[in-house]
């Protein structure tokens, strides 16, 4: 549907991949994607309440695959919009990426794109830890036996200087 700008592909290019290319379960995904997904994302979310709940398998089939990936197609669709639209400016207000409330409730944590766009290194995906973040939540519980590990995040005063130099100075709830 749109294609990348060739700069994006130039650019691309020269970014060190060095490291993943090195990983052998990053490799192994990449390798078997496709297989992977097959069967993680239609045959066992389908399977397994047929199996273990004697759930008809069209059932099993549409409400485990076809409905919850389309519903999670339509949420990813409408963070892109709402949270390009609506939405708080707090870090950078002359991005279209802002904060959105509804949008990070529909995704339990991705809603805080202005963040996001602003500051790209931080795991975390929002400044304050306070609201509802699974992903984050996600990674600390790897990071806490050891599976996630060199977090980057962002200090508080590179926030601070970031919100006072290009952010909507109006809104003073972040």
């Amino acid at each position: 549907m749109v294609r990348k700008h060739p700069d994006v592909r130039t650019k691309g290019k020269q970014i060190d991949m060095s490291d993943l290319y090195a990983d052998n379960i990053v490799m192994f995904q990449r390798r078997h994607y496709k297989p992977l997904t097959i069967i993680f994302n239609i045959i066992l979310p389908t399977l397994v309440p047929w199996y273990f709940w004697n759930e008809a398998l069209w059932n099993s089939f549409f409400v485990c695959f076809a409905f919850r990936y389309a519903y999670l197609l339509n949420v990813t669709w409408s963070v892109n919009s709402f949270a390009h639209i609506w939405g708080s400016r707090p870090y950078d207000e002359a991005i279209s990426p802002s904060q959105n409330l509804v949008a990070n409730l529909g995704t339990l944590g991705e809603g805080y794109h202005n963040f996001h766009h602003c500051f790209p290194q931080d795991y975390a995906t929002s400044e304050l830890g306070t609201y509802i973040n699974l992903s984050k939540f996600f990674i600390d519980c790897f990071a806490l036996v050891g599976l996630a590990y060199d977090l980057k995040t962002t200090s508080k005063e590179a926030v601070l200087q970031r919100r006072r130099r290009t952010g909507d100075l109006r809104n003073q709830k972040h």
